[in-house]
């Protein structure tokens, strides 16, 4: 198409938000369009492996704004060094799970520190109180900050770094304190008092936190829109006031995962009125139904609801609950034990904008033939996994309901054999993720005698599928991008060709405790340009040689499955929810 320079670089921007790694492939179409990928290329991920490159990288992407640092052992700081004299205007630095905190005053990087808005630091080891000094006088303009769950038992921050960063940081709207054990009411009291635009607070898992504090952070910040705390409410003298929450007008988001919810509690949140739009409430106890009824009645404006671990949940209990839920687009319900494949149904039915949905290690599939439905429901997410009665029968009527879903979690759902997944690749033809992991009933789809072109990611970790199955799928999802088949001892070297000859775009592939011999790998990567991830068989010991052959063709093999963590796609298990 002839269109003007501007309009492929809208055009690529918009690739470049999704996920920047599909403008790998734009840019090998011309010359022009490499030109303007670099420009509007916008993140980089810094591995050891690019290290010895990043020069070149920083030359050939003038525009970045977002760095992030991952599976990082060498020296941080010369790194840093030299992104500070790429004259780089960052605006988001990722530092999560680094071996140790950067000295970021130690090299004058003050120019390129102070237009970052975002730093994440989460599970950094050895988070000191210097540390936190630091990145308050060096990054002025921060506004979302993550130093959550320090990943060392020497990491020590107390109060006096918290409040020295609050005086610093005036602009903040986003902290994520969690984990830090050794803080305390002043902490975030002096966010509050100190930080006023401050929208979104996280501290999940703070010991030394009262009620009193968490009312004085209501009271002191009026532009509060999302506060997360967990396991509140343990300590018996511990009790809100009637208006705790009457100072949050602007509240919209509430996460109170694991919890004690006192009547006292539900009361003052009924009566506060703010304009809640998100509740978490999951594992929450003394939770009872009345007063989960009492919440839902007075905010019918709800579009995502966590009530996941709540065991006193009946398929009755969420059907007399519908009425007020007319506008939720998400929902999480999972191991309510009770609950079963009527509760799925009747939401369906009665949420008309639902778009995600979890029923994870529910009782779905226990229940007699439900009515059939008169709907297509426009749910797009769904996550069933460990629910061991789920049947084919079933499993073939949710994919009747729900014909549009994209992403498909059902992994150990023992029940199910091939039978039941072909009706559900028959009946979803927009699916593009699929996860069947530890189905051990799966082991052949039977003939898969249609297309399924947009399906990217397939997890069949732990199944029996073999070669055969390879082949049948390699024909039919030529779009493939991530294929995990971790512990599928029934694949071979030939069911693997199968599928890189075929799947042409395929970028990752997990061979771990496959029947793969070691030549296979140099003819996978001279087969398909565009694989990057490989995990080899457990026990394979590459050479020097192949590990810089593959790297020459742009391809990782891992060891194990670590370096995998991108296609082994794990959504996360627990009740609460993060707000990002």
């Amino acid at each position: 198409m002839n269109l003007p320079e501007e309009c492929w670089e809208s055009i690529f921007k918009l690739i470049d938000e999704d996920d920047y790694r599909f403008l790998e492939s734009v840019s090998l179409v011309s010359t022009s369009f490499l030109s303007i990928t670099n420009c509007v290329r916008s993140t980089l991920i810094i591995t050891d492996r690019t290290v010895p490159f990043l020069h070149r990288y920083l030359l050939r992407f003038p525009n970045l704004k977002r760095i992030r640092f991952y599976d990082m052992h060498k020296d941080i700081d010369s790194v840093l060094l030299q992104l500070s004299l790429s004259g780089l205007a960052l605006e988001s630095l990722d530092l999560s799970g680094m071996p140790y905190f950067p000295d970021f005053g130690r090299f004058g990087m003050e120019k390129m520190m102070s237009n970052v808005k975002e730093l994440n630091c989460s599970r950094a080891s050895d988070l000191q109180e210097s540390d936190l000094e630091s990145i308050g006088v060096c990054f002025p303009s921060l506004q979302k900050l993550d130093i959550s769950y320090p990943d060392s038992l020497e990491s020590s921050v107390f109060d006096s770094a918290i409040i020295s960063l609050s005086s610093n940081l005036k602009g903040l709207l986003k902290i994520d304190v969690s984990g830090n054990n050794l803080i305390t009411d002043k902490s975030l009291i002096s966010l509050s008092k100190n930080c006023v635009l401050l929208r979104e607070i996280i501290f999940r898992d703070c010991d030394f936190i009262s009620s009193h504090c968490i009312e004085s952070v209501l009271r002191n910040s009026r532009n509060l829109v999302s506060i997360v705390i967990t396991g509140f409410g343990w300590k018996p003298r511990e009790s809100f006031s009637d208006d705790a929450f009457v100072f949050a007008r602007c509240l919209s988001q509430l996460d109170l995962t694991g919890s004690f919810l006192s009547d006292e509690l539900i009361r003052s949140i009924v009566d506060a009125k703010f304009p809640l739009k998100k509740l978490v409430l999951a594992d929450c106890v003394s939770l009872t139904f009345d007063g989960l009824l009492n919440l839902l009645s007075k905010y019918q404006t709800l579009v995502h609801l966590n009530l996941a671990g709540s065991s006193f949940l009946s398929d009755e209990m969420i059907v007399k609950s519908l009425t007020f839920l007319r506008h939720l687009t998400s929902v999480n319900l999972s191991f309510c034990a009770k609950l079963t494949g009527l509760t799925f149904f009747n939401i369906i039915e009665a949420c008309v904008s639902i778009k995600s949905m979890r029923m994870e290690g529910t009782n779905f599939g226990v229940e007699e033939d439900s009515k059939e439905l008169d709907i297509k429901s426009g749910i797009k997410t769904l996550y069933i996994s460990g629910n061991h009665n789920l049947s084919d029968k079933c499993l073939e009527k949710v994919s009747r309901h729900c014909p549009f879903v994209e992403t498909l979690i059902m992994d150990h759902c023992p029940g199910v054999t091939g039978d039941g997944i072909l009706e559900v690749l028959r009946n979803c033809g927009e699916l593009t993720s699929l996860d069947i992991s530890g189905c051990s009933g799966v082991s052949s789809l039977g003939v898969v005698d249609f297309e399924l072109p947009k399906l990217e990611s397939l997890r069949a970790c732990g199944t029996s599928i073999d070669d055969e199955t390879l082949h049948m799928m390699s024909k039919r999802c030529r779009g493939l991008l991530r294929l995990d088949l971790d512990g599928c001892l029934n694949v071979r070297s030939r069911g693997v060709k199968e599928v890189v000859k075929s799947c042409i775009r395929l970028r990752e592939i997990n061979l771990n405790c496959c029947e793969v011999d070691g030549g296979t790998f140099t003819w996978m990567v001279c087969a398909s340009p565009s694989l990057r991830k490989i995990v080899p068989p457990c026990g394979f010991s590459p050479t020097r040689k192949l590990k810089n052959f593959l790297l020459r063709h742009g391809c990782v093999l891992y060891r194990d499955t670590y370096g995998m963590r991108s296609i082994a796609y794990n959504p996360n298990r627990s009740g609460g929810d993060n707000f990002e």
